[in-house]
């Protein structure tokens, strides 16, 4: 089968899964982790934890830039718009978010930032694996439809014996 215009080439695509893998991981990890860790050496878990998503969350930044062409073809193609669309609305807000939580100075802005951005940062990950599907399934049928495209104007173009 002919790979697709909107698919990401696989090393990136393994990139843009890795990036938002650590994000994933050292987030909810934060999230969930125990607050009075105790023994040696746990205690820094949570610190250690926040200096890895924001490491990752640079990296992140440069894998959506590197994702608008990916998001031009779609777009222009009217092709998994909604789910597209709300994935760069809630990464959009997970960057202000995140942003926020940097520099706000503030402890009840904070705690507000803090939990809004933990609850979409994983709401993000139920939306990217059904982006990807729905846009494989899309992918497929465009497949099917100009694999029969021809056989029917050859069909057609027959004439009767």
């Amino acid at each position: 089968m002919q790979r697709s215009t909107f698919h990401l080439n696989r090393p990136f695509q393994a990139l843009v899964y890795a990036t938002f893998g650590a994000l994933l991981i050292t987030g909810a990890g934060w999230m969930f982790a125990p607050t009075p860790l105790e023994g040696q050496g746990w205690e820094q878990l949570r610190p250690l934890l926040l200096k890895i998503h924001g490491g990752a969350a640079m990296a992140a930044l440069l894998v959506l830039g590197a994702l608008v062409t990916h998001i031009r073809r779609g777009w222009s193609a009217d092709k998994n718009r909604l789910s597209g669309a709300l994935m760069i609305a809630l990464n959009a807000f997970l960057i202000a978010t995140g942003y926020g939580l940097y520099y706000a100075g503030e402890e009840g802005l904070r705690a507000w930032l803090s939990r809004w951005h933990a609850w979409i940062g994983l709401g993000v990950f139920i939306l990217l694996p059904t982006h990807v599907i729905a846009g494989r399934i899309i992918i497929r049928r465009l497949h099917a439809q100009k694999a029969a495209a021809p056989k029917q104007t050859r069909a057609e173009g027959q004439r009767p014996r």
